[in-house]
């Protein structure tokens, strides 16, 4: 003789079994039930992760710039990476012209030590290399590193005095950001 399973009981473990799946995937003490097939977002202790970075642009405006370098900033914009964000002050309209580069890297201050090229000097009490050859200031922001870049070589900025520039920049970057 087969037995023909009885709904009501069929019913009674199919709601026993969703109560425990919903039980096992709900919050503690805040009632919401979480999606059991999100992905883990955590990032490792002591990393900086993309939404942490600095908002450059926010930090440094165009007119700051423009200011510093005596020269016209008509355009800028934001570059943002895994572990690095980074604002370009365009000397031109569109992103092909001349730009002054200002960027935030984390989990790379060790390449100020690294880096055998430029003069070690200090940037707010921080540790800085300037590297005259394209025309760079690295400084170390505790483990990270922040990067003045003026890119510009062949434009004249701020009475022939770059190095000067690029401190200004990192030091008015640094005043916010700390």
């Amino acid at each position: 003789m087969t037995h023909a399973p009885c709904p009501s009981r069929t019913l009674a473990v199919l709601a026993l079994l969703g109560s425990l799946s919903l039980a096992a995937c709900k919050s503690p003490g805040d009632g919401r039930v979480a999606n059991p097939f999100a992905r883990a977002t955590a990032s490792p202790p002591g990393s900086t992760t993309a939404a942490a970075l600095p908002d450059l642009c926010a930090l440094l405006s165009r007119a700051e710039v423009a200011d510093a370098a005596g020269t016209d900033i008509p355009f800028h914009r934001a570059e943002r990476g895994q572990n690095y964000i980074a604002c370009a002050y365009h000397h031109g309209a569109d992103r092909t012209s001349a730009a002054i580069y200002v960027q935030y890297q984390t989990g790379t201050a060790g390449s100020v030590d690294v880096t055998a090229a430029g003069a070690e000097t200090t940037v707010s009490g921080m540790r800085a290399r300037w590297q005259e050859r394209g025309a760079k200031l690295m400084v170390a922001v505790d483990r990270d590193l922040l990067i003045v870049n003026l890119g510009i070589s062949t434009k004249r900025v701020r009475e022939g005095d770059p190095r000067a520039l690029a401190v200004e920049l990192a030091e008015r970057v640094l005043v916010d950001l700390l």
